[in-house]
């Protein structure tokens, strides 16, 4: 005869039964939390089965002995030995045919016992367990859904020579152990996807949560798709989310301490013991380490995951895989990134990706170009949009420069057009330009600032000096709308200077011969001053994009032309065109303008 050696008295008629048994599966000091002095052992085989049947809601000593059995088992928890365990799973398989929902309870806490990391015979029965009670009474599957997800954030304790948080080779194992049941119950009741989405959602760690948590979690949902491909979008959506929650709460003072700290390494963020006293670690500055270090490691994940879909192990392109891949990436990117205030790095999940392929590249340019034009889009997006289109054609190296002269070409004939049809209407240059205007001042913004930064590539020869003055830069200048006097100072000064040197147009004339809007809040509440892809700072994921994937400001232009106090004033803002402003954009107008800081922090 089999036995199972609990912690509790196997007596059940010690105390009234509890009228609350939702309860009885924590560990709390309740009624039915019988402590006796001495093991007794349960015979499982000749009792269990007996028990359960006869177990009637109605009968409070039937009840105290189905409630004192379930405070035994959950009770035992670790300490039951790999073989007890498997005749309790064992003993509870033939039972499987009477677990309707009056014994819901006894379900639960057979699924909440620690199984993943036993041994193998252990986790064999735990799932043939999960997969015939959920075929049998499929009402038991949601509950074991969650018991499954909860493993994806488990951290063992234990485990000190973590490499980037990343899971240790014991704790893969459960989690291979625990991918194995859900993609076999997936499979037997395929209806469950529905419940393991909203289980992913719920059990997703609390932006609070721990470093490893966090990874784990993501870890195990990346691992998901590779199983289970038709829910890869939505999960790549639930952890893009997550991260932009993260992300915008990183206050760019921790941002600029990245970015000082050029060979830094695992912050130390706990407080430090000098001389038998503690110092105190500001609460704000401990979160803010803890944000950056969770989006680091995690961002680093994404990176990986994206890397090993898209090629074989001999680092060729998988085509098709990438194609499919990208159109979910770009789901998300529309869904999740591009209405993202304030966001720090998040957005180059789709600019690594974007770097396996140029092909890749001049779609994403295009689709940015047209979601700029899309008069259905609310205009914050379509600012955005111009943002993100200007910042990826300046920093991206992989962006062909028949990609970049041809976004150039449609952004300042569409600008021309615009002026055509509304600038003879303009009487006052005023806020109210902005308020109506503020799509096009967005555009006039990115060409600028395409061309300040770009302006080697745009001007190499004779060839692209034609290409650039069929532009028509000129109308856009002096236009009634005047966009010199409403975009961001920074763009402004640097396009008049660029423009000069090559003789495109003459700027200065306009800027000096009309009073400008100083009023930064004016600007601030209808224009969007910001492009996206700013220096990468995450110190564990950087080397993934600033290795070989982003391009810096490099000009050495202002060496030989600082022939007056325009230009000189002109060469003060060299660097800030390579301190780009945090993104910003949001369904209302941005309140921050980060090239207007920086522009008066050099003045």
């Amino acid at each position: 005869m089999s036995s199972y050696r609990t912690t509790k008295s196997g007596t059940h008629n010690l105390r009234p039964p509890s009228t609350s048994t939702p309860t009885i599966l924590k560990k709390r000091n309740t009624q039915l939390n019988n402590v006796p002095k001495q093991k007794v052992q349960i015979n499982l085989v000749d009792n269990l089965k007996a028990l359960l049947i006869s177990f009637d809601q109605n009968n409070d000593k039937e009840k105290l002995k189905y409630n004192n059995l379930i405070c035994d088992i959950r009770d035992a928890g670790i300490e039951i030995k790999d073989a007890e365990l498997v005749t309790l799973l064992k003993d509870a398989r033939n039972c499987v045919n009477i677990l309707n929902e009056n014994l819901t309870l006894f379900v639960k806490v057979i699924l909440i016992l620690k199984w993943m990391n036993r041994s193998d015979e252990v986790v064999s029965e735990y799932r043939g367990f999960l997969l015939d009670v959920c075929t049998a009474h499929n009402y038991h599957t949601k509950f074991a859904i969650e018991q499954l997800v909860t493993c994806f954030s488990h951290v063992d304790s234990n485990v000190f020579d973590r490499v980037n948080s990343m899971p240790s080779e014991e704790e893969e194992r459960g989690f291979k152990n625990v991918h194995m049941t859900l993609e076999a119950l997936l499979k037997v009741i395929p209806l469950a996807k529905d419940l393991l989405m909203t289980a992913l959602k719920r059990k997703f760690p609390y932006k609070k949560s721990s470093v490893e948590s966090h990874l784990h979690y993501i870890h195990n949902l990346l691992f998901v798709t590779e199983y289970e491909k038709s829910l890869r979008k939505q999960i790549l959506s639930l952890i893009v989310s997550k991260l932009v929650e993260i992300d915008v709460h990183i206050p760019r003072e921790e941002l600029d301490r990245l970015g000082s700290n050029v060979n830094i390494e695992i912050e130390d963020i706990f407080p430090m013991d000098v001389d038998g006293e503690y110092m105190q670690v500001d609460p704000d500055k401990l979160e803010a380490e803890s944000f950056s270090h969770i989006l680091d490691v995690c961002l680093r994940r994404l990176f990986m995951y994206m890397n090993t879909t898209c090629h074989d192990p001999n680092g060729d392109l998988l085509w098709n895989d990438t194609k499919s891949l990208y159109h979910d990436l770009l789901s998300v990117f529309e869904s999740e990134i591009l209405p993202t205030y304030n966001s720090s790095h998040i957005q180059y999940v789709i600019y690594y990706f974007i770097s396996f392929k140029t092909t890749l590249a001049e779609n994403f340019s295009n689709w940015l170009w047209k979601k700029c034009c899309d008069v259905s889009s609310p205009s914050t997006i379509r600012q955005a949009a111009a943002g993100y289109l200007a910042s990826f054609l300046c920093r991206a190296p992989f962006v062909l420069n028949s990609v970049l002269k041809n976004i150039l070409f449609e952004m300042s004939t569409w600008c021309n057009n615009y002026i055509n049809r509304v600038d003879k209407s303009v009487k006052v240059v005023n806020e109210d330009l902005l308020r109506w205007h503020a799509v096009f001042y967005s555009m006039c913004q990115s060409l600028f600032y395409i061309i300040s930064f770009r302006h080697h590539d745009l001007m190499d020869s004779k060839r692209n000096l034609k290409f650039m003055e069929n532009l028509n830069l000129s109308k856009i200048v002096t236009c009634r709308l005047s966009p010199l006097r409403l975009c961001c100072s920074t763009v402004v000064n640097r396009f008049a200077h660029i423009t000069k040197t090559y003789q495109l147009t003459y700027c200065y004339v306009v800027m000096d011969g009309h009073i400008r809007i100083t009023d930064q809040s004016i600007k601030d509440e209808w224009l969007y001053s910001f492009f996206p892809f700013d220096l990468y700072v995450l110190p564990r994921s950087k080397d993934f994009i600033m290795s070989d994937l982003y391009r810096h400001f490099d000009d050495d232009i202002n060496k030989h032309t600082n022939d007056d106090e325009e230009d000189k004033d002109s060469s003060l803002l060299i660097d800030t065109m390579d301190i780009s402003p945090s993104m910003l954009s949001t369904s209302s107008p941005a309140k921050t303008d980060w090239l207007g800081q920086l522009v008066n922090q050099h003045r």
